[in-house]
């Protein structure tokens, strides 16, 4: 059960995480953002000669999906192994197991958010301010926390799998990569033929990113699809706590 001595772990173990990630770096949680802005020039510069997708703003729409981006695939590789990293932790001592791959995922979070306060300052500096309509601020706000659910229980459920199977932590490197192509963060939903766009509508993390760009091209992603998506969502949160509940009990037996 969920008490008070579980957050003030968690809390712990997130501060400490967050503390230690760049520990003695001039440049601190700025690397966050300077990571996906080095990303946005490459990648913004390659994908804008090869492919024309007809976003006015490339630039800006890239940014805007590399960030979240960044937070999902850190977290979830960051993560998976983390349960068999801290083995030694777990065998001496007696607290919940999943505050371990929890905090990886929240203090990726803190990043996350630090990185995106700066772009919100940049864009109204620059008067973007379609970014700050009503609407839009609830729309992403949405986006943002059903990223952080859904990344928080597949970090659960394959954090639990790689102590079983090592090979998940492999899998889950692999299916990050394909998974970042198969997302609509270099490219626009619309630019996807509609024959093949309901593939696309089965991910739930088109509808999150789709939500979260759409200041910048005015993309329109179907209300019924993103309910669908969130349900989806909620669903695979749902069954990763179940499972990882189960497998938890016989952690001791395989670490």
């Amino acid at each position: 059960m969920i008490n008070n001595h579980f957050f003030e772990l968690l809390i712990a173990l997130t501060e400490k995480e967050i503390k230690s990630r760049y520990k003695n770096a001039v440049l601190g949680f700025l690397w966050v953002f300077i990571n996906p802005l080095i990303q946005m020039i490459i990648m913004g510069f390659v994908f804008s000669l090869i492919f024309k997708f007809g976003v006015k703003n490339y630039y800006l729409f890239l940014f805007v999906g590399l960030l979240p981006w960044n937070f999902f695939s850190l977290a979830l590789n960051k993560a998976t192994p983390r349960i068999v990293y801290d083995r030694n932790l777990i065998q001496k001592s007696s607290f919940p197991r999943e505050v371990i791959p929890l905090s990886m995922v929240l203090s990726h979070f803190f990043h996350f958010v630090a990185s995106w306060l700066i772009l919100i300052i940049f864009l109204l500096i620059r008067g973007q301010w379609q970014f700050f309509t009503p609407m839009i601020i609830a729309c992403q706000l949405l986006s943002i926390i059903l990223l952080l659910i859904f990344t928080c229980g597949l970090s659960l459920i394959t954090s639990a799998l790689n102590v079983f199977y090592r090979d998940i932590n492999f899998v889950v490197q692999a299916l990050v990569l394909v998974w970042f192509y198969a997302t609509p963060i270099i490219y626009p939903l619309n630019a996807i033929p509609i024959k093949y766009r309901l593939i696309f509508y089965l991910n739930p993390l088109s509808g999150i990113f789709s939500f979260l760009q759409k200041p910048v091209i005015d993309n329109k992603f179907p209300a019924t699809i993103f309910i669908l998506q969130i349900i989806f969502i909620f669903l695979i949160a749902f069954i990763s706590i179940f499972l990882y509940k189960k497998l938890c009990k016989y952690f001791s037996d395989w670490l």
